[in-house]
């Protein structure tokens, strides 16, 4: 198939990535020797196995550091290459006066301030005044020199191993809505409870992402699996599109993250 026949099938915000993994894909059947990607969110992942998949001799795996870890490195490998990791390191911040809580922001916000690239951070897995880390190997002795504070807290490090690893629990419900039609302010206005003239705007400014990707369009389809995020009011995956009703709405199911 040929490149502009595969773009076909993937967004036009999504070319960049595409043409990355198949860099990666080329790397390896040239040189036979695995690529370690950097961490992918999970439609990154999808598109990765998908193109991979398209080279019949090579393999892959993802790893984010436990079950249901939402950014994960892939491994992309020839097939005599199968047996190795994904290159994972695993870190557990505490706050020294034990009473200071460490928040996503905030831990995000100091290890980017080292001027480490975000797609070497794995999930954070923040609890009260401890908070882990799962990094790219790399980049551990780094961050272990480095950081020391998280804003004005100051902090104990400790690596510890992919066992010790305690992922909160996600809870989730599903609703079914009715919607005039599958464009993102529709849904975004029925998911974080909005009337469609409020939530525009906030799109327009930039605070939405779909499929972790900002869209400053209010217009833009969505789809099924679609993930729908809006700073400050929380995310939503778009479920099944169940059909629509006798006034021409559109029924769909929404997985709500509370």
């Amino acid at each position: 198939m040929r490149k502009e026949d595969l773009f076909r099938h993937f967004r036009s915000d999504e070319r960049p990535f595409v043409e990355r993994v198949l860099d990666w894909t080329e790397q390896v059947e040239r040189r036979s020797r695995p690529v370690l990607t950097p961490f992918l969110n999970p439609r990154e992942q999808t598109i990765t196995d998908m193109l991979v998949k398209r080279a019949p001799e090579l393999g892959v795996t993802f790893d984010g550091g436990f079950f249901d870890a939402e950014r994960k490195r892939a491994r992309i490998f020839p097939p005599w290459k199968e047996e190795g990791d994904n290159g994972l390191s695993y870190l557990e911040l505490e706050s020294v006066d034990r009473s200071s809580p460490l928040k996503h922001p905030d831990v995000l916000g100091s290890l980017l301030g080292l001027g480490v690239k975000r797609e070497v951070i794995g999930d954070l897995l923040p609890r009260e005044t401890h908070c882990q880390v799962i990094i790219a190997g790399e980049i551990l002795d780094y961050i272990r020199m480095q950081l020391n504070r998280v804003g004005r807290i100051p902090v104990r490090m400790t690596e510890i191993k992919r066992e010790e690893i305690r992922p909160p629990q996600q809870e989730t419900e599903v609703v079914t809505v009715s919607v005039a039609s599958l464009r993102v302010d529709a849904l975004v206005a029925e998911a974080f409870r909005l009337s469609r003239a409020k939530a525009t705007p906030l799109i327009k400014n930039g605070r939405c992402h779909i499929n972790w990707k900002t869209t400053e369009n209010p217009a833009e389809p969505v789809r099924e699996g679609d993930m729908i995020s809006l700073r400050g009011q929380g995310r939503v995956r778009v479920g099944e599109i169940l059909g629509e009703t006798k006034k021409g709405r559109h029924r769909i199911q929404l997985i709500r993250f509370l």
